[in-house]
């Protein structure tokens, strides 16, 4: 049994070992590409300083590139193009410069197109960096208006007083103050049961405005006690953080009672679902609205991990909101705070 173990645990770390090279190997890769397409964004652009050469001579070029290298698909006309407007887009901006050569060429032309200012690529940059985001999860992202929402972020929960240090730095980021659920298409005055049931229709949809990690176990998750049982209305695992999480909706505001009832389920969940390994789960109340005050006093002394979030059903953010984004220093401390996280 235990020369089983020691092979497993041989093999396991064998496994992450050659996860670790070949991520290694794709971001070595990548930062040369990204560095090749500088280079050829900007002599694109020196020579039309230097010789006023007009749009056309993109053309000859892409033709002449595919013709000397007709397996490489990346000298494309409209890629010359992005090369180009990829340079003069960071050439003056050193910030930029390290974190748009460590994202993939096709997150760079997504940021590029769909983002206004500088603050905005930032942002997505460093969220693509930290999360790994795929192309389809940071076009949702941006379209659901993630920035703005992550500068209004005001977090209510209690992980710092219920989580070791260790994971707390991984779990808090993970778990946001609002989530856009305007796929679903419904109005307000829908039942819980009804929400339910809507974001079990779009479970993907639902799974990309989580983030990435999520896995989900189940709806109406039963739990027996004694005689009694019991039934969370959403049931996630996440697997970098090691952990259940609990999802408890509601369609109104956050009342004081919520927290005891969700402390409660995250009793039983780490008692008779938790597996010895695993992290402790981890609760989220969502609820339309939400006082940070009242959450604040609510989950002062509750023992388990939870955190409250707010859900919108329409893109288009409150005027409340809008009025909370912050002035540019502002914006950038919260931006260097995300770089630190990313750096730790």
């Amino acid at each position: 049994m235990t020369e089983k173990k020691e092979y497993i645990k041989l093999l396991t770390d064998l496994k992450s070992k050659i996860r670790q090279a070949q991520y290694k190997a794709y971001r070595a890769v990548n930062t040369e590409l990204i560095s090749l397409y500088w280079d050829i964004g900007e002599s694109i652009v020196a020579k039309h300083e230097e010789l006023g050469w007009g749009q056309k001579i993109i053309q000859k070029l892409s033709e002449d590139l595919q013709k000397e290298f007709p397996k490489n698909s990346g000298f494309s006309e409209r890629n010359l193009k992005y090369m180009r407007q990829f340079y003069l887009e960071y050439k003056d901006s050193p910030k930029m410069q390290p974190l748009v050569a460590q994202i993939p060429w096709s997150h760079n032309l997504i940021i590029l197109d769909k983002t206004k200012n500088d603050y905005e690529k930032e942002y997505y940059c460093r969220m693509v960096l930290k999360y790994g985001w795929s192309k389809r999860i940071l076009v949702h992202q941006i379209e659901t208006k993630s920035f703005e929402r992550f500068l209004a972020d005001t977090k209510s929960h209690n992980f710092d007083t219920t989580l070791p240090v260790e994971v707390l730095e991984r779990v808090e980021p993970v778990v946001k103050d609002n989530y856009m659920l305007d796929f679903l298409e419904i109005s307000d005055s829908i039942k819980e049961r009804a929400l339910e049931g809507k974001l079990l229709e779009n479970i993907r949809r639902f799974l990309l405005e989580l983030g990435t990690g999520f896995s989900f176990i189940g709806h109406q998750y039963k739990i027996v006690l004694e005689e009694n049982e019991y039934f969370i209305d959403l049931l996630f695992y996440h697997r970098y953080l090691k952990c259940l999480i609990a999802i408890d909706l509601k369609i109104g505001k956050f009342i004081p009672e919520y927290a005891g009832k969700m402390n409660f389920y995250l009793n039983l969940l780490d008692d008779k679902v938790k597996l010895p390994d695993e992290n402790p789960s981890i609760g989220l109340i969502l609820c339309k609205e939400k006082d940070n005050i009242v959450v604040e006093y609510a989950l002062r002394n509750i023992t388990k991990p939870m955190g409250v979030a707010k859900y919108y059903l329409t893109r288009e953010l409150p005027a409340d909101l809008v009025k909370q984004l912050p002035a540019p220093e502002v914006i950038e401390a919260k931006l260097k705070e995300l770089g630190e996280e990313n750096e730790r």
